[in-house]
């Protein structure tokens, strides 16, 4: 039996599955779960949601125009860093079993170096790694699995 794991994430949303492929009497049997569902709700906000203060008066510019920086950028980045280490602790609870052969990570370049930099925790020998730099979160398990195919990370 050869088992996969795939993380498929966005900022906002990560779904991580098991994809089970064995050779029985009857023939081939291939099997793709979706085992989590993980959303980071921050993220479903807007920068303004994230940020508000409830002081009447706090979005108002001086006199002479002049806005202040308020750090969204730097927010918006520990959110993606926050979430994508939770993703790294689920993942790492799914690929400690020596069955798990490969780990497929599909997300959009920024994410994927978030991940990148999360997955160092559950690196071990024998793990394949495996990423794919598109945000295929909205697909269905079987559009994921015929385009996992396409990309040639899947058997055909």
């Amino acid at each position: 039996m050869q088992r996969t794991c795939i993380a498929v994430v966005d900022a906002a949303h990560a779904r991580l599955f098991l994809f089970d492929r064995s050779a029985e009497a009857t023939g081939l049997h291939e099997e793709l779960v979706e085992t989590t569902d993980l959303v980071n709700p921050a993220r479903r906000l807007t920068q303004g949601e994230q940020l508000t203060e409830s002081r009447p008066g706090s979005g108002r510019v001086g006199t002479r125009g002049f806005a202040y920086d308020d750090h969204r950028g730097a927010r918006t980045d520990e959110l993606d860093r926050a979430f994508a280490k939770s993703i790294a602790q689920e993942l790492q609870r799914l690929t400690v079993s020596p069955q798990v052969q490969r780990l497929i990570l599909c997300a959009s370049p920024r994410m994927l170096g978030e991940l990148r930099q999360a997955a160092r925790t559950f690196e071990r020998g024998g793990l394949e790694v495996a990423e794919v730099a598109r945000d295929l979160v909205k697909l269905t398990p079987p559009e994921l699995r015929e385009r996992l195919g396409e990309y040639g990370l899947l058997p055909a």
